[in-house]
């Protein structure tokens, strides 16, 4: 599963340009806030993990979301994310 992650980081990353990593779903859930309230394109790659068929992580840690925005976005993203 490692490698089709870094496969997809691979692809993504020829475009674009990472700009943060958490394992929280929580606080992947406010750097897509942050982003989009700042009308930021971005992409995520992630290694998550399904339990059964449900569709449902098993838990909120354990699993990684790497966020890309396009290199001339990268200063504003950056500027949201960290911005209260």
């Amino acid at each position: 599963m490692n490698f089709l992650v870094n496969w997809i980081d691979y692809l993504i990353s020829s475009e674009k340009t990472f700009i943060y990593s958490t394992f929280s779903l929580k606080e992947y859930y406010k750097v897509v806030s942050k982003l989009r309230s700042s009308s930021i394109k971005y992409r995520v790659a992630s290694n998550v993990h399904l339990s059964g068929n449900t569709g449902v992580t098993s838990n909120n840690y354990g699993n990684e979301y790497k966020f890309y925005v396009r290199k001339d976005d990268k200063h504003k993203a950056l500027q949201a994310i960290h911005n209260k």
